[in-house]
């Protein structure tokens, strides 16, 4: 009899013969242990105490960063003059009118005649005034024609637009 045989035991519904006749149910047979497979074991590389790439991605985002922050500042500067300068433009036009104002108060047409008067000037009378008739026909006047090729008038247009692109950033 195998050695972990015990004639009174039974294994959950199934149970043992008690005259001892009954053999137990063979186990199966224990797998073999698992040898641990040899993978090759690589040495851990030492990190280096900072990343080049990443120092140099820093930098570059610090620069950008940069850039936008003195965008946004002569954006600012640029909005604060625009409005100081439309607030002078507000008071000029302001000024303009008021004086204008004042300018047609002072016209005084009585004045204006009395003087004309001591200049001897007066009406006109109804011989000084001359009636043109400008109900004739149509005219033509004809130019003369410049004497310059189509290719030499293309180059003296290109040559003045070039001159006057110059002119503009000066």
């Amino acid at each position: 009899m195998p050695d972990d045989y015990k004639p009174y035991n039974y294994n959950g519904s199934e149970a043992y013969e008690l005259l001892g006749t009954a053999v137990p149910k063979p186990r199966p047979a224990p797998l073999p242990e698992e040898k641990p497979s040899h993978q090759p074991k690589y040495a851990p590389k030492a990190k280096p105490a900072f990343a080049p790439l990443a120092v140099i991605g820093l930098v570059v985002v610090m620069l950008l960063l940069m850039l936008v922050v003195h965008s946004y500042v002569q954006l600012y500067e640029a909005t604060t003059q625009v409005g100081a300068l439309e607030q002078t433009l507000a008071t000029a036009q302001a000024n303009t009118a008021k004086l204008r104002s004042t300018y047609e108060s002072r016209i005084d047409l009585a004045k204006i005649e009395a003087r004309a008067r001591e200049l001897g000037m007066g009406q006109p009378t109804a011989r000084q005034t001359i009636y043109l008739n400008v109900a004739g026909a149509d005219s033509t006047e004809v130019i003369q024609v410049d004497g310059r090729s189509y290719a030499q008038k293309a180059i003296d247009a290109i040559i003045q637009g070039v001159e006057g692109v110059l002119e503009y950033f000066r």
